[in-house]
């Protein structure tokens, strides 16, 4: 999984938009401010460790291997019907995991998915605040004729924080609809993860002493005369 950073808020220039909309009065760009730094990145960094879990536990491929390497020494010395009894349920124990691993696989990435959506909308948000925020000086800068046209000056400086809480807006609502994408495919997962194959239990046979003979050893050939 590849490591993802948490864009650094930008104090400075939250300062200069958060100063202005409380000067303007503007509620809408103060509380798209408090919503980005409070709850726009929410728990991802949780998420994500969730997700390193469902990608990397190595619980599936652990059992796997131990039944393939119990199958090729038993394959080495034993036969008879206990043995074939135990070597199909060996094999269709490994093919139910291996199912099961694949469905841990697509969660994970599922979520990885989700994760990404989260960390890029956080740091285009931060972009966008820091772009309000450049945005606001060049209008006080390009106003200073207007320096007796309080009117004027508010109405640059509200159009500033409307198109900052326009922007985060549009933001949102394209994460939004490409996390309803993945969430569809989370629904089928959830599904597929509640459908998980158990391994069925050993056969009787298996279980049998009788039924297991050990493998005569080859004979070596005699030596020449």
């Amino acid at each position: 999984m590849a490591t993802r950073e948490k864009a650094e808020w930008p104090e400075n220039s939250a300062n200069k938009v958060q100063e202005k909309a409380e000067k303007y009065k503007h509620k809408g760009a103060l509380s798209t401010l408090a919503m980005i730094r409070d709850g726009l990145f929410g728990n991802a960094d949780r998420m994500e460790e969730l997700a390193v879990w469902w990608g990397q536990a190595p619980y599936m491929v652990d059992s796997e291997n131990a039944i393939d390497d119990s199958r090729n020494n038993l394959a080495a010395y034993w036969q008879g019907g206990g043995y074939d009894s135990y070597n199909t349920y060996a094999i269709n124990a490994t093919k139910r995991i291996s199912r099961n691993e694949g469905v841990f696989n697509e969660i994970a990435s599922t979520m990885e998915s989700c994760i990404d959506i989260v960390y890029e909308t956080y740091a285009d948000a931060i972009g966008f605040i820091s772009e309000c925020a450049n945005q606001l000086v060049e209008a006080a800068t390009n106003l200073i004729e207007d320096w007796f046209n309080p009117p004027g000056e508010a109405a640059n400086m509200i159009r500033v924080l409307n198109g900052f809480v326009q922007a985060v807006s549009d933001l949102i609502e394209a994460s939004v609809r490409k996390m309803g994408d993945l969430r569809q495919m989370g629904v089928f997962l959830s599904r597929q993860a509640n459908d998980f194959a158990d391994v069925m239990k050993l056969a009787e046979p298996a279980g049998n002493p009788d039924l297991w003979a050990v493998k005569p050893v080859p004979k070596e050939p005699a030596a020449a005369r």
